[in-house]
């Protein structure tokens, strides 16, 4: 792995005074393929959110390329969990890849360049073809897709997605997954997940996020780290095969 693109030092963040993200400290390498996991409402999203810089930090710092990430914010590519488009609306795969680029220069204007970047990105994702195709007719995987090939326009070096496999099959992900590990050859990505079994061989470090951040520079899960993350017992995913490793309660003969 090359130098760090992300550098987070002793971060904090409330919400309204509730702790959300305590002494945050870890740094993401160049083209690292970095998942962040933890149970619901532990943060995860967070922790994203002040990464992009959409969040300030109440202390410490993030730098993104030795920058805040307000500076840097072309760097990234960002899929939300939730992406705020109207599955209803017929909108085609094309009008959906082109507001990326129609984001990224702030102009309500379609150039030619713009319509290029988006069809090869939906190249990339595995999606020609597709570009006349209703949004809505499309599969949870295929429109997942979509939104990456959408964050892809602007050629980020950084591309983070928040919970990616959330609605897609698991045939769905595991085509997803491959794109994912193409595209990390010559990008940083991080993903969110709650899933653990979701994991992919093709992880390079762990990030179990519980209010803290434990911080794993190898692509593997161990019992310590989902003890301190999870804090109950949980299932432990290993590569290839999964085997169910399920610690019991102290109370349980």
């Amino acid at each position: 792995m090359g130098e760090p693109v992300i550098t987070a030092e002793k971060v904090f963040f409330s919400y309204d005074g509730v702790p959300v993200i305590e002494n945050a400290s870890f740094s993401v390498a160049e083209r690292e393929f970095l998942a962040v996991i933890g149970p619901n409402g532990s943060g995860k999203s967070t922790l994203v959110k002040l990464i992009l810089g959409l969040l300030r930090p109440d202390s410490g710092k993030i730098r993104v390329f030795g920058k805040s990430p307000r500076k840097n914010s072309h760097c990234f590519g960002y899929v939300p969990q939730d992406v705020a488009i109207n599955r209803s609306f017929p909108i085609s795969v094309i009008d959906v890849v082109l507001m990326g680029r129609l984001r990224h220069h702030g102009s309500s204007r379609i150039r030619d360049r713009d319509r290029k970047s988006a069809v090869e990105s939906l190249e990339r994702m595995g999606m020609a073809g597709y570009e006349n195709r209703k949004i809505d007719d499309l599969s949870g995987g295929q429109r997942e897709r979509v939104f990456i090939a959408r964050a892809l326009t602007t050629d980020p070096d950084i591309l983070i997605l928040d919970e990616p496999t959330a609605s897609v099959d698991t045939g769905g992900q595991a085509e997803l997954y491959s794109l994912l590990r193409e595209l990390n050859r010559t990008k940083t990505i991080i993903m969110v997940s709650h899933d653990l079994m979701v994991m992919s061989s093709s992880v390079t470090a762990v990030a179990c996020v519980n209010r803290h951040v434990y911080y794993h520079d190898q692509g593997e899960i161990t019992q310590d780290m989902l003890d301190m993350g999870y804090q109950c017992p949980v299932e432990l995913i290993a590569h290839g095969q999964p085997h169910r490793i399920l610690k019991t309660h102290e109370d349980e003969s």
